[in-house]
């Protein structure tokens, strides 16, 4: 690819800057001071704008990337004509719910002794959130979430696993995620779903996409373990 092209476009009431991330995909780049519930907004509309000149779409923060065989000056007109106003993403308000085992928790003391409590008041804080999917990356189906009590943020390890279990719920920061796979991976692991996160066989592969709402109820390792078989 030569010198990369870049285009302004005021889309959803936002200015965006597109530009060429790959071949057949554009990503739309906002400023990052804009509400995640804007981009997210933004992206429904996308799909429902695009129709079937959509190929797949994966918003960010502050990004979207757009998989589609139209070229950046078609991607820009569809757009720039197009009415937002009013539009309304189907989120569903309900919250989904996952077990955890916490005794399958990897790093919960290590948590536990940042955060100066209790083991038990962890998982008391824990189970009290309500989590919301920002965005998915790193692998497919990995959730990247807010909604995490401040009191549980801790940074990541200074030396990365070469081996997380799929199922594991992850802290990073401020930030908590799920391995959708099982991959090597350096977040503070504070407990373990036996819920299938992704999986390729499956109409639709992931239980939980962006803006999707959920929360954890407590299993024993026993439960775990009859859950998986």
């Amino acid at each position: 690819m030569s010198e990369k092209v870049f285009k302004s476009l005021q889309f959803n009431n936002i200015p965006w800057t597109i530009s060429l991330l790959g071949e057949k995909v554009i990503l739309l780049k906002c400023d990052r001071s804009e509400d995640i519930e804007v981009i997210h907004q933004s992206s429904h509309a996308i799909v429902e704008i695009l129709g079937d000149k959509l190929d797949d779409i994966v918003p960010a923060y502050n990004s979207i990337a757009v998989f589609t065989h139209l070229s950046i000056d078609e991607l820009s007109a569809v757009l720039a004509k197009s009415k937002t106003k009013g539009f309304e993403p189907k989120f569903s308000n309900e919250i989904l719910k996952l077990p955890i085992c916490y005794e399958l928790g990897l790093d919960i003391d290590r948590i536990g002794f940042k955060a100066k409590i209790s083991n038990e008041k962890l998982i008391e804080l824990h189970l009290a959130g309500v989590y919301r999917s920002l965005f998915i990356g790193f692998t497919p189906g990995f959730i990247y979430a807010d909604g995490l009590d401040e009191k549980l943020a801790c940074p990541r390890l200074e030396n990365p696993r070469t081996n997380i279990p799929a199922g594991s719920v992850g802290i990073a920061g401020n930030q908590t995620g799920i391995y959708s796979l099982a991959s090597p991976g350096g977040w503070n692991i504070i407990g373990r779903t036996p819920s299938k996160i992704f999986d390729a066989g499956r109409p639709k592969p992931m239980l939980i996409d962006v803006g999707t709402k959920y929360c954890f109820y407590r299993i024993t390792k026993e439960e775990f373990v009859s859950w998986e078989n």
